[in-house]
């Protein structure tokens, strides 16, 4: 009996250890293509309900290039007074001004941000009102401190910046439910970050001309000190030519007079540019583009989001033929494993049974 047991043992186990063809692995997918396809159709009609009940987002951008203000002439003046250049503070104005990217980071400042948030925009659902951004967004808070923070977080989520490296473009999109109000939003933004910036090198021009004034006059004075030096000089030395000592101390007043002239030269165009860009208001930013309604929705992506889903619920429904067909070879091989889950399984069903008897 036993010798005739061995064929089908060893006919079993050389079954087990045969390669599996590819026609083995289509098969259950060619027996269960309803399957297959009813989930990945169900899984394309979820995402199709729940992409159109999402809201549309529309993306506006614009973009612009930092100019750099025309402290040339300011800065040139002062060459060779490295001294007087530090204290003015023209290290930038030198270096040719603020980077882009300092641009695209202020327009992440708090106080643009907040500044944005508390102006009135047109009601995308109320033609002919206005309402201020931040009840536009439907912030919601305890005060009005705590709405503006949350309404900074709300606003800097939807706000991205990009800089062209090779042109030095800076380019601001904004997201929003309606077109319009993103595209005034992102105009409005711009405008704030050139007002600011007018105000800063206001500013900074204010600065200047009040140092540069009150250094101007004491350049005056120390020229005048000098120049009377050089009077004393000739006055009681009307004949010093052809005596060294009195022609090296005639040469020497004569340099130190042509030195002071110089530095109050220099003091005065400095001081007189310093005045012009003080009430200069010309702005700061070349606008490239200025922000438009979008035709379109940015997202949510409609036609790409059902077919990624149709083609998990392929994936999906292949996972689950393959799962089904292991669970049945399991059954009918009957191995120890299956066995004892089997038994464990039923010892537990065993336990509730009897406890709820």
């Amino acid at each position: 009996m036993a010798a005739g047991l061995e064929p089908e043992l060893t006919a079993t186990h050389s079954g087990d250890k045969r390669d599996i063809s590819m026609f083995e692995l289509l098969t259950p997918l060619v027996r269960h293509w309803k399957l297959i396809f009813g989930t990945a159709g169900a899984c394309a009609v979820v995402a199709a309900i729940l992409l159109l009940l999402q809201r549309p987002i529309y993306t506006a951008e614009t973009s612009f290039t930092p100019e750099t203000p025309n402290t040339s002439g300011l800065a040139s003046s002062l060459v060779g007074l490295t001294g007087l250049a530090g204290q003015l503070g023209l290290g930038d104005a030198v270096s040719g001004g603020a980077s882009p990217e300092f641009f695209a980071r202020l327009l992440h400042s708090r106080e643009v941000l907040r500044t944005t948030l508390q102006t009135e925009f047109p009601d995308p659902g109320s033609p002919g009102t206005r309402r201020l951004l931040l009840d536009l967004l439907e912030i919601d808070g305890k005060n009005l401190e705590e709405r503006l923070q949350l309404g900074t977080l709300r606003l800097a989520q939807a706000t991205e910046t990009q800089i062209d490296q090779a042109t030095g473009i800076v380019t601001l999109s904004v997201e929003m439910y309606s077109p319009e109000l993103a595209a005034a939003i992102a105009n409005r933004m711009l405008e704030l970050l050139n007002e600011f910036n007018l105000e800063r090198r206001q500013s900074q021009s204010h600065e200047q001309r009040r140092f540069t004034g009150d250094r101007l006059r004491e350049a005056e004075q120390e020229l005048r000190e000098a120049e009377r030096a050089q009077l004393r000089f000739l006055q009681n030395n009307r004949q010093y030519l052809g005596s060294p000592l009195l022609e090296f101390q005639a040469e020497q007043l004569q340099r130190a007079v042509q030195l002071k002239q110089e530095v109050f030269l220099t003091l005065t165009k400095a001081h007189e540019e310093a005045r012009i860009a003080e009430v200069r208001d010309t702005p700061v930013l070349t606008v490239v583009d200025p922000a438009v309604p979008p035709a379109k929705r940015s997202r949510p992506r409609r036609a790409l989001g059902v077919t990624l889903a149709f083609a998990a619920g392929t994936v999906l429904g292949i996972a689950l033929v393959y799962l089904g067909v292991f669970r049945r070879r399991v059954r009918h091989d009957r191995s120890p494993d299956y066995v004892e889950f089997q038994a464990a399984l039923n010892e537990v069903r065993g336990r509730s049974a009897g406890s709820r008897s």
